[in-house]
């Protein structure tokens, strides 16, 4: 749910190939003093056109977002949840509250909330919850509220031929989720009197399944930006992707 933030990020640092990039783009360089207020002056600008993605840079729609899939729980042996074809909603009312950009070590920090996220998708659980084994699929519906994200995503400069190109390597992604609520519908094969039941559970033990799920998505997550960041900057120069002046 956060990846949107940070493909935004990606995607305004290569918003100064102008041979390529539409002239809607703010273009900022690496030599600008203030380079982190203008990355966000330029988000802001293409915020309007992100809801429907700009494909021809491999930046994805943020109404809705697709998460493939999310696996939460791998290892445990009370809980497991495969989350897929997930449909996020509010990616695109992100609000970035700091930005702090050090050019020479090619490190980005940000801070973003999101106020309200609407996701839907599939589920497979299989958990014990309390004392009752659980087991079941169907669609969910969930809403997530004031959720925050805190990411250190780290650069560095890979060199060929004479050519330097920039690769993203490392992405330190930490979320808080203030609150949720959930509902799982009833699949072909389950006890819609469980399916209530784990309802009511995970409804009524928010902050414990939030402590639960929280590292899984931050993992999922920091994997996704990383390989969509690496694809949009993989075909272009470092002195195109952020020039010096």
């Amino acid at each position: 749910m956060f990846s949107t933030v940070f493909i935004v990020l990606t995607f305004t640092i290569l918003s100064c190939l102008s041979a390529n990039i539409p002239n809607y783009i703010h273009i900022c360089k690496r030599s600008d003093p203030d380079v982190a207020k203008c990355i966000m002056n330029s988000i802001e600008v293409i915020r309007p056109r992100l809801k429907k993605g700009i494909t021809e840079l491999g930046v994805p729609a943020l109404e809705p977002l697709r998460i493939h899939d999310l696996d939460i729980g791998r290892g445990s042996p009370n809980f497991k949840a495969d989350l897929t074809n997930i449909d996020v909603f509010g990616s695109s009312d992100f609000q970035i509250h700091k930005l702090k950009v050090n050019v020479p070590t090619l490190t980005f920090r940000v801070q973003v909330t999101l106020p309200l996220l609407r996701l839907s998708g599939h589920y497979d659980v299989n958990a014990r919850i309390l004392v009752v084994p659980f087991k079941g699929q169907g669609k969910f519906h969930a809403n997530a509220t004031q959720c925050t994200g805190t990411a250190v995503l780290k650069g560095s400069l890979n060199e060929q031929n004479g050519v330097k190109r920039l690769h993203f390597t490392k992405l330190d992604l930490k979320l808080q989720i203030g609150d949720y609520n959930i509902k799982l519908e009833s699949g072909a094969n389950s006890d819609p009197i469980i399916i209530q039941a784990a309802n009511d559970v995970f409804n009524q033990n928010r902050k414990d399944f939030i402590e639960i799920a929280a590292p899984f998505i931050e993992t999922r997550v920091s994997e996704m930006i990383l390989e969509i960041a690496n694809d949009i900057v993989k075909n272009f120069e470092y002195d195109e992707v952020f020039p010096e002046k």
